[in-house]
C-alpha cells in the first residue's frame, strides 16, 4: 500500500481538490480521528494535507556530524594560538592570582562544611586570543580528528619554545624542535590514556630530560676545552695570520669528515698547503727583520749576523774580563745532568766528548772577546754535528753558546759602566736576531727561497730547540697540521679526486635524465652528472678553506643548553596545560 504522501500526490493528479481529499481521509480507519480533531480545531484542509505530506524530520540519530577542519587550518592556526595564549596568560596574570586564591578558600571552606561560601571562580578572558580570531588569523579547529589534536598541540609548543631567548639560530630551532617533540608525545598520551594529567606530565619531562642531558654532555665539553686549551689556542694563532688547516684532521666530527671526503682529502691538503706557503715566507720575513721583498737564502741569513755581529757583538768583546756565577756554572751542571741524572747517579755514562767540553769551560774568569769568538765557534761545531747526526754533542755545544752569553747579560746588568745598559740592550737584539737568522737558514727550502716550516716543527718537537714569536708559531702550527704546511713541489699538483667522481656522476645523470627525458635527456643529464660532482668539489674545498669553514677546526664546547631553561619550558609547557585544561572541560 502507497504511503500518504504518494495517495494525496495521485489523488491531486486525478482532478480531486483538498476538501475532497480531505473528506474521503476523515473515512479512513487510520486517519479518520486525527483529520477530524485537525477539522475541529480550525485547520483548513489545504493545511493538513500540506502537513501530511511535508517530508519526515531526520531522527537526532541521523544528523550528520560537523566535519573536521583541514589539517592546513590546524596547522596555520597552531602558531598564533600559542602566541595568543603566551599574551593572555601574561595578561590576566593579577586575575589567575585571584582565581588560586578563591580556590584556596574554596577548598579551606569545604573542609569545614560550608561549601556554599566557596567563592566562584572567574574564567579569565582571551583577549588577545580572540582578536587573532577575529582578524582570521586563528580558523575555526573544532572536532579535531586525534592526529589533529596532537599535530596541534606539537605545533603550539614549538611556537612556545621558539619563544625562549636564544644565542644563535640553531639553538632557536631546537628549543622549537624540543618543543614540537615534547607537545606531541604529551598530546599523544592524553589521545592513548585519556588522562590529561598523564600527558602534561610527559610533556614537561621531555624538555627537562633534554636540559639535564645538555648539562652532563656540558661537564664533558668543559673538560675537552681543557684538554685542548694550547691546541686551540695554537689555531686561532695561526689562523689569524692567514694559516689554514683541514678541520677534519684537527677535529674529525663526522661533518668534518664527510665535507673532507666531498672537497677530496688529498686535492684540500694540497690547496692549504700552496695557500700556507706564502703566509709561513711572510713570517719568517718579519721574524728576521728582513724586508718583504727580501730573498730568503742562506747568504741572506749569514749577511744579517754578519751586521749583527758588528753591532751587537764586537761592543761586548771590548768589555774585558768577566767573572763566572753561580748560574754559570749551574747551566754546565744541567749539560750533564742530562746524562747522570739530577743526582748524578751514572757519572759513567757522560760521552767523554761532552764531558771534555764542559770541563773546558768551567773557569772562574773569562775574557768578553773571547767568549764572543767561543760563542761563533760553538754554534757553528753544533750546527755541524747535529747535521751529521751527533745531536748530543751538537745540543751541549749550544747550551754552553748560550751559557756564555747569559753570563755577558748578568755581567752587563751589573756593570758600573754608563753605556752598559746600551750595550745590553743591542746585545739582546743582535743576539736573538742571530739565532732565528740560523733557524730560518736551517729551514731554507734551497732554490726555492721559501721556509721549511716542517724542519721547524722537527727542531721543536725532536730537538728541543727554543723559539718564539713568528717562528714559534710556525713550529708549533705545522706540528699540529703537518699536512697542510709541506714547502712547495712535495706534494704535487692540487687536484686529487674526492669520493665523488665524474663516471659515478656522469652514470647518475644519464640515468635520471633517460627516465624523464628520453635519449636527449640521457645526454644533457650525463654530462650535467659529470660536471657536478666537480662542482660539489670545488665548493667544499672553497667553504673549508674559507674563515666559516676554518672555525670548524675548533670544537663546539657548548652543549647548546638554552639561555633560560626555566622559562623555554614554561613557554612549551604552556599550550600543554591549556590543551589539558580544555580536555577536563570536554
Amino acid at each position: 500500500m502507497a504511503d500518504i504522501q504518494t495517495q494525496i500526490s495521485e489523488a491531486r493528479k486525478a482532478g480531486y481538490d483538498d476538501a475532497a481529499i480531505a473528506a474521503h481521509l476523515t473515512e479512513m480507519p487510520e486517519y479518520g480521528s486525527k483529520m477530524k480533531t485537525a477539522l475541529d480545531a480550525g485547520y483548513k484542509p489545504a493545511e493538513i494535507l500540506s502537513h501530511l505530506t511535508a517530508p519526515a524530520k531526520a531522527p537526532v540519530s541521523e544528523v550528520p556530524q560537523r566535519r573536521p577542519p583541514s589539517t592546513m587550518a590546524v596547522v596555520t592556526s597552531a602558531p598564533y594560538k600559542a602566541l595568543g595564549g603566551v599574551a593572555d596568560t601574561l595578561l590576566n596574570a593579577p586575575q589567575n592570582v585571584i582565581n588560586l586564591a578563591k580556590m584556596g578558600a574554596g577548598t579551606l571552606a569545604t573542609a569545614a562544611g560550608y561549601p556554599n561560601l566557596a567563592p566562584e571562580v572567574t574564567a579569565p578572558p582571551e583577549r588577545v586570543t580572540n582578536m587573532l580570531r577575529q582578524t582570521g588569523l586563528i580558523s575555526p579547529t573544532d572536532n579535531m580528528t586525534q592526529g589533529q589534536r596532537v599535530l596541534d598541540v606539537g605545533l603550539q609548543a614549538a611556537t612556545g619554545g621558539m619563544l625562549s631567548p636564544a644565542r644563535t639560530g640553531a639553538e632557536l630551532l631546537r628549543s622549537g624542535g624540543i618543543g614540537l617533540t615534547s607537545g606531541a608525545i604529551g598530546q599523544g598520551v592524553t589521545e592513548a590514556t585519556g588522562s590529561p594529567v598523564a600527558g602534561a606530565l610527559t610533556s614537561i619531562a621531555i624538555p627537562s630530560a633534554t636540559a639535564a642531558t645538555a648539562r652532563a654532555r656540558q661537564v664533558q665539553l668543559d673538560m675537552q676545552r681543557s684538554q685542548n686549551a694550547v691546541r686551540d689556542l695554537t689555531i686561532r694563532a695561526g689562523q689569524s695570520e692567514g694559516l689554514v688547516t683541514t678541520p677534519g684532521s684537527v677535529t674529525p666530527s663526522g661533518q668534518n669528515v664527510l665535507l673532507e671526503r666531498v672537497a677530496g682529502k688529498t686535492a684540500l691538503q694540497q690547496k692549504a698547503a700552496s695557500r700556507n706557503q706564502p703566509e709561513i715566507d711572510r713570517l719568517a720575513r718579519r721574524a728576521v727583520q728582513l724586508p718583504v721583498d727580501g730573498d730568503l737564502t742562506r747568504a741572506n741569513m749569514q749577511n744579517i749576523r754578519r751586521q749583527e755581529y758588528q753591532t751587537g757583538y764586537t761592543p761586548v768583546a771590548r768589555v774585558g774580563p768577566i767573572s763566572t756565577d753561580a748560574a754559570f756554572t749551574q747551566s754546565l751542571d744541567d749539560v750533564l745532568a742530562a746524562y747522570t741524572g739530577p743526582g748524578r747517579s751514572f757519572p759513567n755514562a757522560i760521552p767523554q766528548p761532552v764531558a771534555d767540553l764542559v770541563n773546558n769551560y768551567r773557569v772562574g774568569q773569562f775574557n768578553s772577546g773571547d767568549a764572543i769568538g767561543a760563542t761563533r765557534t760553538l754554534r757553528a761545531e753544533s750546527q755541524a754535528n747535529m747535521s751529521r747526526g751527533d745531536t748530543g754533542l751538537g745540543l751541549a755545544q749550544r747550551a754552553i753558546s748560550n751559557a756564555l752569553e747569559n753570563q755577558i747579560e748578568r755581567a752587563l746588568q751589573t756593570a758600573g759602566n754608563p753605556n752598559a745598559q746600551a750595550i745590553l740592550d743591542q746585545f739582546r737584539a743582535s743576539r736573538q736576531r742571530m739565532a732565528i737568522s740560523h733557524s730560518i737558514e736551517d729551514a731554507i727550502v734551497e732554490g726555492g727561497g721559501s721556509v721549511n716550516a716542517r724542519t721547524l716543527a722537527n727542531d721543536l718537537q725532536t730537538r728541543g730547540r727554543y723559539f718564539s714569536g713568528d717562528l714559534d708559531l710556525i713550529a708549533r702550527f705545522a706540528n699540529i697540521s703537518r699536512p697542510t704546511m709541506a714547502p712547495p713541489g712535495t706534494s704535487g699538483t692540487p687536484g686529487a679526486g674526492g669520493v665523488l667522481g665524474t663516471s659515478l656522476g656522469g652514470g647518475a645523470g644519464a640515468l635520471l635524465g633517460g627516465l624523464f627525458g628520453g635519449g636527449a635527456g640521457a645526454s644533457v643529464g650525463a654530462m650535467a652528472g659529470a660536471v657536478a660532482p666537480r662542482a660539489a668539489q670545488l665548493a667544499a674545498q672553497q667553504y673549508l678553506l674559507s674563515p666559516m669553514g676554518q672555525s670548524r677546526a675548533i670544537p663546539n664546547y657548548n652543549a647548546n643548553a638554552p639561555m633560560s631553561p626555566v622559562l623555554r619550558n614554561a613557554l612549551i609547557g604552556l599550550p600543554v596545560a591549556q590543551e589539558s585544561q580544555n580536555s577536563l572541560i570536554r
